[in-house]
């Protein structure tokens, strides 16, 4: 390497260095990875549209989310968990009782029972705000327990990280993937964006993600108290501010390489007029604040910090017609202690008071019924106990939210989508223990999304390989 290239890197990384010192680089660099031109989208309805995923990491026991209530299939459900749990006379039941549920219908007028833990959502669902998609997880193509030794399933099944993967990839295919369904959507709306175009349609208040990096987007990452300070640099305040500034500054007009100068400077400067715009915009003295009370929980904060986004989007300062947003919960990972209090219920408790609430957020800015919000988790868990919890297993259930069909908005709502299955630990459509294997596939779950925020037809098969293995390329869930 010539001299002068080495000391031009040596440079570059000082100076990095001390930006990294300060918390500064963490907000000019990861948020704004791949800000770049977007490729061509189709002509999409004028309105704004967003998608809120709300990742819940570890694998939820969905099937104690969403529980059967009819008797018989109840019956099957309290046989596989084991029981009623009870501390004292059954620890090892994981069962929850069907008089403590919250009883919901359908639209067909069947009941269902969510955990007493998410009540919260009962309005929801009564409201038709609220639908849920049974049994969907990862597949190569339509699978029964019959072909298991005769048809491909997807690589590494029960595994966190490699079914986190796919499904923000949205397919089981090309484990090395490096770009997820929901930044390849981004990448084909974000030519929609005509006001701050340097802000990616991707937001995420939980950190980078695989799901919303694209060919031309990554996720713009913001705290759940906004975007990170950058005021802190100045050539008019201490001397500790003029240092970072200077850092800053040779950082970005060092004479590294050609390649370096270009993607770090256009990146940092990018970087800083995103932040101030979107400082600015948030402001409450600019009326970037709701007025929606949230419960004092992580998931809350990033909902309502994603509300807030949602509403100063709307301004001339951003001028957004389409975005992706992004958050997170983790904890669901409970092979011991599922059912003590401060476990599973605590977090399911935690989801639904925070949905409601982000309900509440929309319809106070006017957006109730042009966002979507939807779950993903790594896979659903057995159903019987391993003595103090339950462990990993393949399709589960998630949830949708938004706008009631009945009442403008896209949702087909108070539903139960998709095949829910008979809770059998070794029946027609589990593979022992209660292992579900999926009857929905997260391609065909991501591909509904994807075509209700603009995506055309003509795209699909390449956001989401394997997605024409399927007879219903989408659900029916969103008009």
């Amino acid at each position: 390497m010539p001299h002068s290239t080495r000391h031009d890197r040596r440079r570059f990384l000082q100076g990095l260095g001390a930006l990294v010192a300060t918390g500064t680089a963490g907000a000019l660099f990861p948020q704004l990875e791949l800000i770049g031109q977007a490729l061509a989208a189709a002509p999409a309805p004028g309105d704004y549209r967003a998608l809120v995923c709300i990742f819940l990491y570890g694998g939820n026991d969905s099937y104690n989310m969403l529980i059967p209530h009819a008797q018989a299939e109840y019956d099957l459900y309290l046989q596989s968990r084991g029981g009623v749990y009870d501390a004292t006379s059954n620890p090892f039941g994981l069962g929850i009782a069907r008089d403590s549920l919250a009883t919901v219908a359908d639209g067909s007028g069947k009941n269902w029972g969510l955990h007493p833990a998410f009540a919260a959502a009962k309005p929801l669902f009564d409201s038709g705000e609220l639908a849920f998609l049974a049994n969907i997880g990862s597949l190569v193509e339509p699978l029964r327990k019959s072909e298991l030794a005769s048809k491909p399933q997807p690589p590494y099944l029960f595994s966190h990280n490699d079914q986190q993967r796919q499904w923000m990839r949205g397919h089981s295919t090309g484990t090395h993937a490096a770009n997820g369904w929901g930044g390849l959507s981004g990448d084909r709306i974000a030519s929609l964006n005509t006001g701050l175009t340097a802000l990616p349609p991707t937001i995420s208040v939980s950190g980078n993600n695989l799901y919303q990096s694209g060919a031309s987007v990554l996720p713009y990452a913001v705290a759940s108290s906004g975007p990170t300070e950058l005021a802190r640099m100045s050539s008019t305040g201490s001397q500790a501010d003029a240092t970072r500034l200077a850092a800053l500054e040779e950082l970005l007009n060092a004479s590294q390489d050609q390649q370096m100068r270009a993607r770090y400077a256009g990146l940092g400067r990018t970087s800083i007029t995103v932040n101030t715009a979107l400082r600015t915009a948030l402001d409450p003295a600019n009326g970037g604040d709701i007025a929606t009370l949230f419960p004092a929980t992580p998931l809350s904060a990033q909902l309502r910090m994603i509300a807030r986004l949602i509403k100063v989007s709307q301004g001339p300062s951003i001028g957004h017609k389409r975005q992706i947003y992004f958050a997170g919960l983790g904890g669901f990972d409970t092979h011991d202690l599922q059912m003590g209090p401060s476990r599973h219920a605590a977090l399911l408790t935690q989801v639904a008071q925070a949905l409601a609430a982000f309900r509440a957020g929309l319809q106070e800015i006017g957006m109730l019924n042009r966002v979507t919000t939807f779950t993903m988790s790594d896979f659903g868990r057995t159903l019987n106990s391993n003595g103090n919890g339950t462990d990993h297993a393949w399709g589960g259930v998630q949830l949708v939210m938004g706008g009631a069909a009945a009442n403008g908005g896209s949702l087909q709502g108070r539903q139960v989508w998709g095949d829910y299955p008979l809770l059998e630990l070794d029946g027609e459509q589990s593979m022992g223990r209660g292992r579900m294997i999926p009857t929905t596939s997260i391609q065909q779950y991501g591909a509904t999304f994807a075509h209700w925020l603009g995506v055309g037809d003509a795209e699909m098969a390449t956001i989401f390989p394997g997605l024409g293995n399927f007879a219903a390329p989408r659900l029916g869930f969103l008009g």
